[in-house]
């Protein structure tokens, strides 16, 4: 590989990147490079993947009569080619996006004297642009400070609200401590953040973001990037019902069948977008069920995005005047979704009592 990457070894470490954890022929990075970039020749490729083998690039490994290529996180210079990859993405667009380019500007300024940021991705930036949005992913540093990550979230949910109304587009920001983002980029379940690796920019500290990928993947972590995007409004009757048994929610009639594993935070959206008033009785239900395994950064982030934030708000004040055990839980992402104004639309507190009992919860 020459000082500068070609285009189409570009293309193919842009594939490979947003694959990891995947298997991945010759031949299906051919096709993945076509469906992206609008040509992938066969041919051409098999012949670029040889060459970044030998630069030390990726790796291949055969399977039958097939080559799988992944990327070499042992190679030491692997991390300035990603670095050099998000910052073609970057330019390429922000190119004819003036908008965007006055947002970063903005950004940058308040990012830059965050010392608990680790990095900043913008998720499925080309397709959100159409919509005038954009959802950004923030990954923050270890710390055992717990009031310091606090007012950092909070910061960062202050000046993103001030700069959606500034900018005039609809802006939507999950904040994951890193313990967060690593359980989430491997586990089984379904969740926004597998799904937003797979189109993203890492457009602040992208050096730490392959730094921190490199060495999860070093000690053995298997990551999941999921291609396909959950809509909580289209999600079958059928996994509904599987993961609200899941966690703790069994309804007369349906019968459970095994189905795709989704995580709360999702199935919360689901039920919500749905209006069904038996089944928003399901939400505190699960909330209160699964304290220690609902990610409450997450679910404000799905709140906030699918624009259920306020009733959220109010099942959440219930919860804490009813469950003993959720009220340290639902302080925080109380206090969060204070801070950035949002509306409380109450909650039937008497009605949610009687179904807290119903199902054992107190």
């Amino acid at each position: 590989m020459g000082e500068h990457m070609l285009d189409i070894e570009f293309r193919i470490l842009d594939v490979l990147s947003r694959e990891i954890g995947n298997t991945l022929s010759i031949n299906k990075i051919a096709e993945k490079v076509k469906t992206l970039y609008g040509s992938g020749d066969y041919k051409n490729i098999h012949v670029a993947i040889n060459h970044m083998s030998k630069d030390k690039i990726v790796t291949l490994e055969q399977a039958g009569n097939t080559s799988i290529a992944n990327i070499n996180f042992e190679n030491y210079l692997i991390i300035d080619l990603l670095l050099e990859m998000e910052l073609r993405k970057k330019r390429d667009f922000l190119k004819s996006r003036q908008e965007m380019q006055m947002l970063m500007l903005d950004l940058d300024t308040y990012l830059y004297d965050q010392d608990l940021i680790h990095s900043v991705s913008i998720a499925n930036p080309g397709r959100n642009a159409k919509l005038n949005k954009i959802e950004f992913l923030v990954h923050l540093k270890k710390s055992d400070n717990g009031e310091m990550i606090y007012e950092t979230k909070q910061g960062i949910y202050a000046v993103l609200n001030r700069l959606q109304m500034v900018h005039t587009m609809k802006i939507d920001v999950l904040v994951l401590e890193d313990n967060d983002i690593s359980y989430l980029v491997k586990s089984n379940e379904a969740n926004p953040v597998r799904e937003m690796l797979y189109d993203k920019i890492t457009i602040f500290n992208s050096q730490n973001f392959w730094l921190w990928m490199r060495k999860e993947i070093i000690k053995g972590m298997k990551i999941k990037i999921e291609e396909s995007q959950t809509h909580p409004a289209k999600m079958s009757e059928e996994d509904l019902v599987y993961n609200l048994a899941r966690f703790g929610y069994t309804e007369f009639g349906p019968t459970v069948k095994a189905g795709r594993q989704i995580c709360i935070e999702y199935v919360i959206a689901s039920i919500m977008s749905h209006k069904d008033a038996r089944r928003i009785d399901a939400v505190a239900i699960i909330l209160a069920k699964n304290t220690k395994v609902t990610n409450y950064d997450l679910l404000l982030f799905i709140a906030l995005k699918y624009e259920f934030a306020g009733k959220m708000l109010g099942i959440l004040k219930s919860l804490r005047n009813l469950v003993a055990h959720a009220k340290v839980a639902v302080v925080e992402p109380m206090r969060l979704l204070g801070a950035m104004n949002v509306q409380e639309i109450k909650a039937d507190e008497k009605r949610m009592k009687d179904r807290l009992k119903l199902y054992h919860v107190t």
